[in-house]
């Protein structure tokens, strides 16, 4: 059997490194949004610890300065929220092209199997004719 060459192996490689350019981004997409999440949940337990404080504080100024800086925490809240959620759907995005990248790379993958496999049949169908070539010859002679 002769040594079996895919006639598109540049285009599988081309495809698997692709797909593992799209793992890559899945991963660092990942990384982005637990980060983004982690500094979220800071900002809430702070802003609990300072409502905490706020309950048995009873100075005037104090209270003003605590309430500034939890309004402010807020608004930092809210902006966090919405980082997370752009991470959320960046995390996404890289997860259909990951898919998608997989799909591309299966197909050539098939493609391969049934070039191979065609390839073998070729093989099995010439050795079989000559095969009972031989036969044939063999039979005619003793026949003679």
């Amino acid at each position: 059997m002769s040594k079996f060459k895919f006639s598109m192996e540049k285009v599988l490689d081309w495809r698997s490194d692709t797909e593992e350019t799209k793992k890559i981004n899945l991963g660092d997409a990942e990384r982005e949004k637990f980060q983004q999440e982690s500094f979220l949940k800071d900002m809430i337990q702070e802003n609990i610890k300072i409502k905490n404080e706020s309950l048995t504080t009873t100075r005037i100024d104090i209270l003003r300065r605590q309430n500034m800086y939890k309004v402010m925490l807020d608004e930092r809240i809210i902006q966090q929220k919405n980082q997370v959620e752009i991470a959320t759907k960046s995390v996404e995005t890289a997860r259909l092209e990951l898919m998608e990248a997989h799909k591309e790379k299966k197909v050539m993958e098939k493609l391969k199997e049934k070039e191979f496999n065609l390839l073998t049949s070729l093989e099995k169908s010439e050795e079989q004719k000559q095969l009972d070539e031989m036969a044939t010859l063999s039979y005619g002679r003793s026949y003679y």
